[in-house]
């Protein structure tokens, strides 16, 4: 019985996804992307079965399991793009460095703000980048794997929902910069959206997704490890004051 439930929910994500995706080219409405489509009517499903998400995830692990090789596919427009990546690639650093650098303060700052244990603060450190270098990066810092392509997907949401907006609240009218905006911020759900605005804006954001993974599974750790005892010694410094 447990393994007709593995088929079941493992040919359903399946179906769901092709589902959404014929939706999403015919109705071209960023609300209906199968990132949003599919967790939706998995969840309403699960809740109809009675089932826990625990078990969901347990049968259909296989399909997390399958983005480790497919970062490999990165490469391909890395190389396309590489005369682009050469013109720009000064601007690419320093925007996706400065996307690290504030995605991890802000997330380790709320995190410890909100008093949240360690498993879930070190998970939180790579919710801005795209899953498959999410979870490389989670297993460095001492995250869950369970938890980062939940909060990686709550961000992307967040950032194609809300980028239009925050970029025309900032005047922000260079394609560039705001593809690597979208693309930093929200990764492959950021590209998306770029990919609607302009051929450009999705062409820089795609490359901008990848670079800032590539830093942050490459020098995270070690800027993680760096905050941590940065935080340590100043807060033993104020307990000394006090």
């Amino acid at each position: 019985m447990i393994e007709l439930w593995g088929i079941f929910y493992l040919v359903w994500t399946v179906l769901c996804y092709f589902f959404a995706k014929q939706l999403f080219i015919r109705t071209r409405k960023i609300y209906l992307s199968p990132i949003i489509v599919v967790p939706v009517l998995s969840i309403v499903l699960i809740f109809i079965l009675q089932h826990q998400f625990q078990d969901y995830y347990h049968y259909t692990q296989y399909l997390v399991t399958m983005l480790g090789p497919i970062t490999v596919a990165f490469a391909i427009p890395v190389f396309r793009y590489r005369s682009m990546i050469q013109q720009h690639f000064r601007v690419l650093i320093l925007s996706s460095s400065s996307a690290m650098l504030v995605g991890i303060l802000s997330s380790w700052f709320l995190a410890s703000l909100m008093d949240f244990d360690e498993i879930v603060k070190n998970s939180l450190l790579a919710r801005s980048i795209s899953i498959p270098f999410a979870l490389v990066l989670t297993e460095k810092v001492g995250g869950s794997i369970s938890l980062i392509p939940l909060f990686t997907v709550i961000t992307g949401l967040a950032g194609m929902l809300l980028g239009d907006i925050l970029l025309l609240w900032m005047g922000f009218k260079n394609r560039i910069a705001s593809g690597a905006a979208l693309g930093n911020a929200a990764h492959a759900m950021g590209i998306a959206r770029a990919r609607q605005r302009h051929e450009l804006e999705g062409v820089i954001a795609s490359l901008s997704m990848i670079i800032s993974g590539i830093i942050m599974v490459v020098l995270a750790p070690m800027v993680i490890s760096l905050i941590k005892y940065l935080v340590s010694a100043i807060a033993r410094a104020c307990h000394q004051l006090l």
